[in-house]
């Protein structure tokens, strides 16, 4: 995948780096060594608030860093990059589509006879809400007509970010509401896909389903404020369609059925109700809203 001219490629002792020349500098990789070597090995990536530097200069980023494989994983890192140098080159490829994602200023990958150690990527923050509590502070109270128009135009600008995602041939790794932040802007809203270390792009010839596991993803959560109408209504944008198909209607039941089941095993929820009941936002078998 070619990169962006204003990333550069360099070596720091066993570490290899990809960073935004213009923002990188010696400073901030001393911060971010010290950074690393107080992190203690874990299961799961770690990220933190990251403010550099002191004083009036300040800016905020987020560092995630991503500690070693499990054996298998350990044996396919041989072979391919990092999930930070995939994460900063996915990025990219979808900043250039004209997607919004935070900025990664740098990836780092540690490696030590080709044994992949440990890796970060830094990004700049960005000013947002994650989906669920933009949600809840908009669109969970009663709504009047203007609130109401704004939650109906919100669903189907995501459901056609989405819809062009998939068109031009990218998965999600984990395209979760939490990994949809928010930007209020003067006119609307401007949507960030996050956490793209297991994002794909796959060529547009190539037939593939997929782009279904992210309409799971997003359809399985209750959320603050969205009713049934309202996903349907997601999925009529997402379609592009006025009225339902003989297939339209076979996705809905499709995708009706992989929720229930991944509410069980997610939410060990069974319970033999209408799906309107069982995703209803205020109602019995809501979690965390």
């Amino acid at each position: 995948m070619a990169l962006s001219s204003k990333y550069r490629f360099f070596r720091e002792g066993q570490w290899s780096l990809l960073v935004d020349a213009g923002r990188w500098g010696r400073e901030l990789w001393a911060a971010v060594s010290r950074e690393l070597a107080d992190q203690a090995p874990a299961d799961h990536p770690q990220t933190k608030r990251f403010p550099f530097p002191e004083g009036e200069r300040r800016e905020e980023y987020y560092l995630k860093v991503y500690h070693h494989s499990r054996p298998f994983g350990a044996i396919k890192d041989l072979l391919r990059d990092s999930k930070a140098f995939r994460a900063l080159k996915q990025g990219v490829a979808l900043s250039e589509e004209g997607f919004h994602v935070p900025l990664a200023v740098a990836a780092g990958e540690e490696r030590e006879h080709r044994m992949l150690k440990r890796a970060f990527l830094l990004t700049l923050s960005v000013e947002g809400y994650g989906l669920p509590l933009f949600l809840r502070n908009r669109f969970a109270v009663p709504l009047e007509v203007p609130a109401l128009r704004e939650k109906r135009e919100y669903v189907g600008k995501l459901a056609l970010e989405t819809r062009r995602l998939h068109q031009l041939g990218f998965v999600h790794g984990d395209l979760v509401p939490a990994n949809i932040l928010v930007r209020p802007e003067e006119e609307g809203v401007a949507f960030f896909f996050m956490d793209n270390d297991r994002t794909r792009r796959y060529p547009t010839w190539l037939p593939q389903r997929l782009w279904k596991r992210n309409l799971i993803q997003l359809n399985r959560f209750v959320l603050p404020g969205i009713s049934l109408q309202d996903r349907m209504r997601f999925l009529r944008c997402y379609l592009g369609k006025k009225s339902w198909g003989k297939n339209d209607r076979r996705l809905i039941r499709w995708l009706e059925k992989k929720t229930r089941k991944r509410r069980l095993e997610c939410d060990r929820i069974a319970a033999p109700v209408s799906f309107r009941e069982l995703m209803r936002w205020n109602g019995p078998f809501a979690r965390n809203i």
